[in-house]
């Protein structure tokens, strides 16, 4: 969630300190998670998030602006829903890395998988840009744990900004650490970690990145696209990676079954990106643009369908400073 300086100017999302937790509430938000029925899950959600709720007036306007730009008009009490559904997207974060989620329990959809699952199938890795609308830790963690269709074992590579979240990030890994060790950091992105993803990638694995939040290392190198009816400032960073890796793009979007309420049913879309993989890079480099928009094309279509389980509490559309 983002704060406003004394100035009044929108601070960057990274630079939003962790909240402050003991370990023992991180093992006890896992045990919460893994092992209580579902209605208790919702009650102690429930309570925790109605606390939040009232002290982060900041986060809570942030979320009505959200919620207006998608439905027209948006209520305190829709506004709550939104943070509830935040509270639940965390308890099923340690439900995913606690090795709880079945197959049975990841639903895909009549789109682009067949094709995504052909190539691992084969040995053909490729990138995933995904989102924080919904909780791609579905998928994370069902690859973590070898439960997929694919016959192939292969890896994940995600590359994300881990100095936002430590104590979760240690909390989570604990179950499996091997996966968490393979984190590439967003912010040390260069020609040595480009070679190990290609490599990585012609042997069949995936790499997943982001496509809606800047490190906190480029927050100024964006592109400019038009978001829910206003210009919104996308990481350019997500969609040079897809130029310079040459391999096929996958838009993957994971979304609770139900908006409200812990659900382990999570819905995964999947859309192949219109990229390029042939020719010079300048030829590439020139559909960063294009890549980019067809990305917040889906993810605009599925914001207006599930507003509640987005989770950027910033201010999405702020200008990045240097352009102000």
């Amino acid at each position: 969630m983002q704060e406003v300086n004394e100035n009044g100017d929108s601070v960057h999302w990274a630079d939003k300190k962790e909240v402050a937790v003991f370990p023992w509430q991180l093992r006890f938000t896992a045990f919460v998670a893994c092992y209580f029925p579902v209605f208790l899950k919702n009650i102690i959600a429930m309570t925790i998030t109605a606390f939040y709720f009232v002290f982060l007036k900041k986060e809570r306007q942030i979320s009505l602006n959200f919620l207006k730009r998608c439905r027209g008009k948006a209520s305190l009490f829709d506004s709550y829903k939104h943070f509830l559904s935040y509270s639940l997207s965390l308890l099923e974060k340690f439900y995913c890395w606690g090795g709880k989620t079945l197959i049975s329990q990841i639903e895909t959809q009549n789109d682009d998988v067949k094709e995504l699952g052909q190539r691992l199938e084969e040995g053909e890795g490729c990138l995933i840009i995904c989102s924080h609308l919904g909780n791609m830790e579905y998928l994370w963690s069902s690859a973590a744990y070898n439960k997929t269709h694919i016959k192939r074992k292969f890896e994940f590579y995600p590359i994300a900004d881990i100095s936002v979240t430590p104590k979760r990030n240690k909390a989570m890994a604990k179950n499996s650490q091997n996966f968490f060790d393979r984190v590439i950091d967003a912010n040390s992105i260069g020609p040595e970690i480009i070679d190990f993803l290609s490599e990585k990638l012609a042997a069949g694995n995936i790499a997943i990145i982001a496509g809606d939040r800047v490190s906190a290392n480029t927050r100024n190198r964006t592109i400019p696209v038009q978001f829910l009816g206003e210009q919104a400032y996308f990481p350019m960073g997500a969609f040079a990676l897809a130029v310079a890796l040459k391999v096929p793009v996958y838009f993957v979007f994971a979304l609770r079954d139900k908006d409200i309420g812990f659900s382990p049913v999570c819905k995964i879309h999947v859309h192949k990106a219109n990229n390029i993989t042939q020719g010079s890079y300048l030829e590439r480099k020139r559909q960063i643009p294009n890549l980019t928009e067809e990305f917040v094309k889906h993810l605009e279509s599925y914001c207006l369908k599930h507003p509640e389980q987005w989770y950027n509490f910033y201010d999405f559309w702020a200008m990045p400073k240097e352009e102000k």
